[in-house]
């Protein structure tokens, strides 16, 4: 399929026009045109969809958090893009510092645990604990909703199954108006921003 180069430029201008950023992501730069359409759509409705539950500038911590987990790279690239849109939302350094804290102490979890749910057999490792630190799970700026739901996201990018399932508890215990709704956000925006970092 042929994509004009004028209806690749209307569909990236559309997403900084949106997020109120000075461009949109690079990444929509890197990707094959054929997809650069779909991508600035899931990419927006992912962020700021119509029937939100969550806030724009949580959705935009939550997928900050999937990207600095997967990259490593809090200030370039795609996370730099979603930094930028945060703060245009609303949300502060200490909120952006605080969800990178929270996608380093997540994907150190998941690492350990996944392998637990790998093992076939992993019964005899049950009596170890992990012994690692994760003060930001409890010592954060933000809501604990907010640190279960970026949580989350990082660990279904990550594919651990007991992280993704505690997460998702501890999510539907909490105060959130809609908590199956929120959840629902929460992996969307994972799948989202997961695949479009790789192309970062």
């Amino acid at each position: 399929m042929k994509i004009s180069q004028e209806e690749l430029d209307g569909a990236r201008t559309r997403v900084a026009e949106r997020f109120a950023t000075q461009a949109a992501p690079a990444v929509l730069s890197n990707l094959p045109g054929e997809v650069v359409r779909d991508a600035a759509l899931n990419l927006a409705r992912a962020l700021d969809g119509d029937t939100a539950i969550l806030s724009r500038g949580d959705r935009l911590l939550i997928g900050f958090g999937v990207v600095v987990a997967r990259t490593g790279q809090p200030g370039q690239g795609l996370a730099a893009w979603l930094s930028e849109a945060a703060k245009v939302a609303g949300k502060t350094e200490e909120d952006l510092s605080s969800t990178a804290a929270v996608a380093v102490a997540c994907a150190t979890y998941n690492g350990y645990y996944k392998f637990r749910s790998l093992v076939a057999d992993g019964k005899e490792f049950d009596a170890f604990q992990p012994a690692l630190r994760a003060s930001p799970f409890v010592r954060s700026s933000l809501s604990n909703a907010l640190v279960e739901l970026i949580s989350l996201a990082i660990s279904v990018m990550n594919g651990c199954s007991q992280c993704v399932n505690g997460h998702v508890q501890t999510v539907k215990a909490s105060s959130l108006p809609n908590p199956a709704a929120a959840i629902d956000e929460a992996v969307r925006i994972s799948a989202v921003l997961a695949a479009l970092s790789a192309w970062n």
